[in-house]
């Protein structure tokens, strides 16, 4: 599996003037959101139109998220997720994207894998299908008025990866065949 290049805002200047560093330790958590004012089925509609599937189980919900999440798988074992939020601070109507790279749901590294945080990406992905949106910072509850550098971040990739689901067959087998002998039944 390849390592995953990515860049994320490092330097942003907001609308009062001031500038804001992002640490490279909070791109992680993802502090910048696209707001979108549109309905959300709208936002949906254009995802499943690039490649999107719904999660419908695996999927660590967040507090103020709409809906399921959806996932897109990327090149060599990533995949990109991505969810719609409510902001506290932000108008009722507007909808905050967000989303992150990571190794996919497919196999179990999943659980411990490397993730990053994506902007530039979705907002592509909104351009292409006419969706305005502003950048808004959830950590200061503030707009961006304009990107002045990026964090280059590599996501490490897995040599091996295992699947989830012929590693259940074999681990369920072998555990049955113990528990026939433990019992006596074999």
């Amino acid at each position: 599996m390849v390592d995953y290049m990515l860049l994320y805002p490092r330097t942003v200047s907001l609308v009062r003037g001031l500038i804001h560093l992002i640490r490279k330790d909070e791109v992680k958590d993802g502090p910048l959101y696209l707001i979108v004012r549109r309905d959300a089925k709208d936002i949906v509609e254009a995802l499943l139109a690039e490649g999107f599937h719904k999660l419908l189980f695996c999927e660590n919900r967040k507090r103020m998220q709409i809906g399921h999440g959806l996932t897109k798988m990327l090149n060599k074992g990533w995949e990109m997720h991505v969810r719609l939020m409510r902001i506290n601070g932000i108008d009722n109507d507007a909808i905050a994207v967000g989303g992150e790279v990571e190794i996919s749901r497919r196999y179990i590294q999943h659980i411990f894998s490397a993730r990053g945080a994506v902007l530039y990406e979705l907002a592509d992905l909104l351009k292409r299908n006419g969706i305005d949106y502003k950048i808004w910072n959830a950590n200061l509850n503030e707009y961006v008025s304009r990107i002045i550098d990026n964090h280059q971040i590599r996501l490490k990739g897995i040599p091996l990866l295992v699947p989830w689901v012929p590693s259940c067959f074999v681990g369920g087998g072998y555990g049955l065949i113990h528990l026939l002998r433990f019992l006596g039944m074999i």
